[in-house]
């Protein structure tokens, strides 16, 4: 019922964002809890800006105007910006403290990754003109540019300045060590997914999805040594945060393969993890797997250390991407579909009693309503 006063006004579904528009979900969280101090920053690839979510009060505090439609967002602990990708431009936009745009630089027609080095210093792009383009950060100048065999579609960091490069079907795996300008290469049969290196950056572990196996090679001289079969298609992969294992999930299985990746190097055991479980991340202290459902509306919560699982919570839609706060207290769940990030309060998580055997520890904390097709989201603490 309204007064007599009021005037409706016709509002877009951004500013009904902003304006808190379903703000009574943090009003129904149970209980009182500080948040992280600091922003998450979400790339919003269904318009054109990056959104600004409060972590203290989760609450959405505004929204970066960008060029083009962005579709991944960067930063490490080590760094003081954030980079943003918007692939149709081939442009990356730096992102500063003062959560405002300090430089942009366009590095090709297209481009599909990027990538920031563990210490901050160097952001590499992969390009679809067969590059991979390695750019000083702060700056955003280009040191130097690589051509590659074939196409890049996924990449990781090892010690060394080693950076590796997959080529999906092509199978075609390439390690370049960016101080030197030194390159390796092999090529494995089948396609070819995601890769990691082990924690040492002795080993890399690369996703065979035609195989259903994980092929270790060694580093620098890819060389095969051994191949893991596994139950499922290694559509994605996590490790723990110590690097002591690695969790691989995919097609083929409702349930996580738990790798260990030194020594023994073996799939050590294979646990049950939800319905089709797809992406993943993974909380320090206290030990807990998110593992979403690549096909439902769940989010499946297993400890790591008895491998059991101890909560299914139901976020109403697919999630599309999780990340844990550095602290992790919370779990942040983007969906695609409905535009939310729905918040799971991991210190909240009940282990015991009933909660532990029907598998109700965790519920959902708050949803948040974020923007149009939200893909990727980083943290920033706040300004001091």
């Amino acid at each position: 019922m309204f007064s007599g006063n009021c005037n409706l006004a016709r509002t877009t579904r951004r500013q009904w964002f902003i304006s808190g528009g379903l703000s009574f979900l943090s009003a129904c969280r149970r209980g009182k809890s500080a948040g992280y101090p600091g922003y998450a920053l979400i790339a919003t690839s269904g318009e054109k800006s990056v959104a600004v979510l409060d972590l203290m009060r989760f609450r959405l505090e505004k929204s970066i105007g960008l060029p083009a439609e962005p579709t991944a967002i960067v930063s490490t602990p080590s760094s003081d910006r954030a980079y943003v990708l918007t692939p149709s431009t081939g442009s990356i936009h730096a992102l500063n403290r003062e959560l405002q745009v300090a430089g942009s630089i366009r590095l090709a027609e297209s481009l599909s990754e990027i990538r920031l080095t563990p210490d901050g210093k160097r952001l590499v792009a992969i390009s679809s003109a067969k590059e991979l383009i390695d750019t000083h950060a702060h700056s955003l100048r280009v040191n130097r540019r690589y051509k590659l065999g074939e196409e890049g579609r996924h990449l990781d960091f090892g010690s060394g300045d080693y950076v590796a490069i997959s080529t999906g079907k092509h199978g075609l795996v390439e390690l370049l060590q960016l101080t030197s300008g030194r390159r390796w290469s092999c090529r494995l049969s089948g396609t070819i997914g995601a890769l990691r290196f082990r924690a040492d950056g002795k080993l890399l572990l690369v996703a065979n999805l035609e195989e259903r196996s994980l092929v270790a090679l060694s580093v620098p001289k890819l060389e095969i040594i051994a191949e893991l079969p596994l139950a499922m298609t290694p559509n994605n992969l996590c490790f723990k945060v110590d690097g002591g294992e690695l969790y691989v999930s995919g097609e083929g299985m409702d349930g996580v393969a738990i790798v260990f990746p030194y020594q023994m190097l073996e799939v050590q055991q294979t646990v049950l993890a939800g319905r089709d479980p797809g992406i993943m991340a993974c909380s320090e202290d206290p030990g807990y797997l998110f593992v979403g459902s690549a096909s439902g509306t769940d989010v499946c919560v297993l400890n790591i250390y008895n491998r059991r699982v101890i909560g299914i919570v139901d976020i109403t839609q697919k999630p599309t991407f999780i990340t844990i706060t550095p602290d992790s207290r919370y779990a942040l769940i983007l969906d695609e579909q409905s535009g939310n990030m729905a918040v799971i309060h991991i210190t909240a998580i009940r282990t015991t009693g009933t909660a532990g055997r029907y598998k109700s520890g965790a519920s959902l904390f708050t949803m948040v309503p974020v923007g149009i097709k939200p893909v990727q989201a980083v943290m920033v603490p706040r300004m001091v």
